[in-house]
């Protein structure tokens, strides 16, 4: 008989994005590993975007149970102008000149919601939680963040029923790169520790997303292990994208990067080095991005001439996202050009490596991103700074693209390991060691 497990997640179909991924999936696969996963999610959430398709891969069987939220993105959006609740971006190492009221504005995103502004639905999860625990037996209960307010919901279930409890990090709390970007005080960096180190403390298991991030939560967590992000084969199966093979047919080399681009993220050499290819052996070159790019790169990418072989397109549904990766002659990625940014691994690296495309990857060259690059026989990951290897390699795959059918894909499948289905299987041995 299946175990059953209650799971705290705010991102939930239709949000779209990395962020939903993870607990979609695990909810895919635990009940192979003998766990029946029920959500807890928010109605009519503030996400950056929604991905209605994926409204489809939740189990007809599956349990979820939305509760109401009171956020105050609304209230701030009319601050800044605007209206609606949706949730603006932090923009990464953007170097933008504020006026007075979105200095404002950010000064009280900043201090104001602590830990974050979607601790509002903290109360509702824990009422809509106390029903549950209290007609049913449920096994242990999971929190995943960001926001990582959801890990409150965990602290005040654990001290009331005394139930296992998993916290889930899929980026790190207090050490969060834009969190060195927003005008934070020192009572509210405290207040937001304290909290951080209370749920570590607390939570029967920790689990983080690299490697990185265990040794930065492990001197304070009662137990903690690394499970990563991974792909799910089904959206890789050969009839999800019966285009591939003629697209890798097309004259262009095309190169492509799916998701948000931001300042901090910008390869200058990479720019530089598609012009002098260009200049010097007449490469045709595509450069197109499926996502929000900041217009700092834009502007990098119009001041080396790129513009007439660059688009921009908005987000789209994670299938066709996943196709457009299947589809590249090379595909860009980059962790923020930032101090202490070695823990980051990117949830798209995974499924960039099962389209088994070419990929250029710039960032810590000894991070925890680059590793799993380098054990999976992946080019190594290319510095910001470092011109002459950026060069290199757009030139090497330029020449294997031409040199095999002009549909170059990699062989070596050592990439199986990260399967949303195998992390799913670690998940149900750290719930069944609990």
């Amino acid at each position: 008989m299946s175990k059953k497990v209650l799971i705290f997640t705010y991102y939930w179909p239709p949000a779209g994005g990395v962020a939903v991924q993870r607990f979609l999936k695990f909810s895919k696969f635990l009940p192979e590993f003998g766990w029946e996963p029920i959500i807890i999610t928010v109605d009519n959430g503030s996400y950056p975007y929604n991905d209605e398709s994926l409204l489809k891969e939740i189990a007809p069987s599956l349990r979820v149970y939305r509760t109401k939220t009171f956020e105050p993105f609304e209230f701030y959006n009319l601050l800044r102008g605007k209206k609606g609740k949706s949730m603006p971006l932090v923009t990464v190492g953007a170097n933008k000149h504020k006026t007075f009221f979105q200095a404002l504005t950010e000064y009280i995103r900043a201090n104001f919601f602590i830990p974050d502004a979607r601790k509002g639905w903290v109360p509702y999860a824990v009422k809509q939680a106390e029903e549950i625990l209290r007609s049913e037996k449920i096994d242990a209960i999971i929190t995943t963040g960001p926001p990582h307010s959801a890990h409150l919901i965990g602290l005040r279930l654990k001290e009331k029923f005394d139930i296992k409890w998993l916290a889930d990090f899929r980026d790190p709390w207090t050490g969060i790169v834009y969190n060195e970007m927003l005008p934070r005080t020192e009572a509210t960096k405290q207040k937001d520790r304290d909290l951080e180190t209370a749920v570590l403390k607390t939570a029967d298991q920790a689990v983080v997303i690299s490697p990185g991030m265990k040794e930065q939560f492990e001197d304070r967590a009662k137990k903690i292990d690394v499970i990563l992000n991974g792909y799910d084969e089904d959206n890789f199966l050969p009839d999800k994208d019966s285009l591939t093979a003629a697209k890798n047919q097309e004259d262009s080399f095309t190169i492509c990067y799916i998701g948000n681009l931001m300042a901090s993220q910008n390869p200058t050499n990479l720019w530089k080095a598609i012009a002098e290819l260009r200049k010097t052996s007449a490469a045709k070159i595509k450069l197109g991005f499926t996502g929000r790019v900041d217009t700092e790169i834009q502007n990098s990418i119009a001041a080396e001439g790129l513009n007439d072989i660059t688009t921009y397109n908005p987000f789209t549904d994670q299938q066709t996202a996943i196709n457009l990766t299947r589809r590249a002659s090379l595909l860009l990625f980059a962790i923020f050009n930032l101090p202490n940014t070695r823990l980051v691994i990117t949830g798209k690296i995974f499924e960039y490596l099962a389209s088994c495309s070419e990929i250029i990857a710039f960032g810590d060259t000894a991070g925890d991103a680059s590793a799993i690059l380098n054990s999976v026989g992946r080019k190594p990951m290319v510095g910001f700074t470092d011109y002459a290897e950026t060069l290199n390699q757009l030139q090497n795959a330029y020449t294997y693209w031409q040199q095999n059918g002009r549909a170059f894909k990699y062989t070596d499948r050592r990439f199986e390991v990260f399967t949303r289905r195998n992390q799913a299987s670690s998940l149900a041995t750290l719930l069944n060691n609990l």
